[in-house]
């Protein structure tokens, strides 16, 4: 006898419609600026979060909820860059950072290493929302030469703990402004990393809330990212729906780097107008799997907006890539351009 297939409507069926839950978290000065940017952006499906130990900055940031971390000690004033008391603090309000990440299904936890806050505390963040079984991506701004040895080292110290903490690490390397535009006047530069990283995110958390033609996921975008390993996020808006113009900005940022040789998992997700054509995508996948495993999990998803006309947008995730050296993995030797500093 064959079993009865349960019918639905659009009515029953809500209760089935439930798009993941999204946290963004901006660690320190440098999360805080980034998460203002994004809050700002109003990115589907997500709430922000802010979290600092210095109430001065904290106060400037917008977002969904506000965090002071250690209050009871240090009454909002800072860690004076020691990472231990970022990590003491965080820990001291373990409880109130498990009920703001309590039901997230995905959690972005964005940090500048190298200071005390986002060193010490964003580990911390990271661990707890792992523990309430969120899938938890790590964003990480690195320091440059000018700011000294320990502060490098510290980076350095606090990028392998965020690693372990993490199910992946985004690496950033702000010292790559300086080979990008020198030139560029202080604030225009800062504002070049902070929107980057924040069009990143975008793209890569609209990936799964906003509704696709080749649709992504939740699933989709987890099963990436718990292949775990070094990952790399991709990102380029080009101007036309040429192939060549699609992959040169996508490959081609000099901020994010394009070497992902022998990937074995990635996600590569394009927003264009209603004339891209089929082939368009076909000759991108085709150039984008030269570098990857030959076995790779390649999953792709698709969207039509009618408003960006000839322009094409691609966001690309990928992850477990072998022989990956990070800046966490570079001994003391390391030697860093000069760059712009990044806040935090």
């Amino acid at each position: 006898m064959l079993n009865r297939l349960e019918e639905f409507d659009s009515q029953n069926l809500q209760e089935y419609v439930t798009p993941p839950r999204i946290r963004l978290m901006g660690v320190g000065g440098a999360g805080n600026n980034i998460l203002r940017r994004l809050h700002r952006r109003t990115i589907t499906g997500a709430e922000t979060i802010a979290l600092n130990t210095d109430a001065i900055q904290l106060n400037e940031c917008q977002a969904n909820r506000l965090l002071l971390l250690g209050k009871e000690e240090n009454k909002g004033r800072g860690t004076g860059g020691r990472p231990e008391l970022g990590r003491r603090y965080a820990e001291d309000e373990r409880e109130l950072i498990k009920a703001c990440v309590e039901g997230s299904d995905l959690v972005f936890v964005i940090a500048a290493m190298g200071g005390g806050t986002g060193t010490g505390a964003a580990p911390v963040i990271a661990r707890i929302a792992r523990e309430v079984d969120a899938l938890v991506v790590g964003v990480s701004i690195l320091p440059q030469k000018m700011e000294g040895k320990p502060k490098r080292q510290l980076a350095r110290d606090g990028l392998k703990e965020f690693r372990q903490a993490c199910n992946c690490v985004v690496e950033l390397d702000n010292q790559k402004l300086q080979e990008h535009k020198p030139d560029y006047p202080f604030k225009r530069a800062y504002d070049v990393m902070s929107d980057m990283v924040a069009d990143m995110v975008q793209a890569l958390t609209e990936t799964v809330t906003v509704p696709s033609t080749i649709n992504v996921d939740f699933a989709d975008l987890k099963r990436i990212i718990e292949t775990g390993g070094s990952a790399k996020v991709l990102y380029g808006e080009a101007s036309s729906p040429d192939p060549a113009d699609v992959l040169n900005h996508l490959l081609g940022n000099p901020l994010l780097g394009a070497d992902f040789e022998g990937a074995e998992a990635a996600l590569l997700h394009i927003t264009a107008g209603n004339d891209f054509a089929l082939s368009n995508c076909h000759e991108i996948m085709a150039a984008l799997r030269v570098d990857l495993a030959q076995d790779v999990n390649l999953i792709l998803g698709y969207r039509t907006d009618g408003t960006l006309d000839k322009r094409v947008r691609v966001v690309m995730l990928v992850s477990a890539i072998p022989n990956d050296v990070g800046y966490a993995d570079m001994g003391a030797s390391i030697t860093l351009s000069d760059s712009i500093p990044m806040v935090g």
